[in-house]
């Protein structure tokens, strides 16, 4: 394959544009050259497959952090209409 990359990021903002997450995620593409020597087909379906598993990790992980960062802070609050436990 080619010393091509394609690289996508995905940034979580707080509503000031500050920064609170980022996720990035890389995989090699093919060269133009890639298309003449493995023909075009071939070269289309390697640099599709590339796009597509970037797109796919980069959402997954953007998901799990926004769920991440929601859990966290729904577990530090307590549940409405349950009452505390008492410490021993």
């Amino acid at each position: 394959m080619s010393d091509k990359i394609i690289e996508i990021v995905a940034t979580i903002k707080d509503k000031n544009g500050v920064v609170t997450t980022t996720v990035t995620s890389s995989k090699e593409i093919p060269s133009f050259d890639d298309f003449d020597k493995l023909g075009f087909r071939t070269a289309f379906h390697e640099l599709e497959g590339a796009v597509l598993e970037t797109s796919k990790e980069v959402n997954t992980r953007i998901t799990e952090s926004i769920l991440s960062i929601g859990s966290k802070k729904k577990s530090s609050k307590p549940n409405p209409g349950s009452t505390p436990k008492k410490v021993k």
